[in-house]
């Protein structure tokens, strides 16, 4: 219904980033933020840096996402 407004929207996520990312906040007990991000390190197969290991590291046991942890 969005995309029907008369208001251009400036994203450079993909489509198949977001659906990614709401399977991780469904499956998932994880923040909107950290589950864009894990969206986004799905899809382009990179690393995701982060600091949340009380949110994620059910996500790395159970996910082939790479991440690299702060502390």
């Amino acid at each position: 219904m969005i995309k029907k407004l008369p208001i251009v929207i400036e994203c450079t996520l993909s489509d198949k980033v977001f659906n990614e990312a709401g399977r991780f906040k469904a499956s998932y007990r994880v923040s909107l933020a950290d589950s864009i991000a894990l969206g986004e390190t799905s899809v382009c197969g990179g690393q995701l840096l982060t600091a949340d290991h009380h949110e994620l590291d059910i996500v790395e046991k159970q996910e082939k996402i790479k991440f690299q942890w702060i502390r």
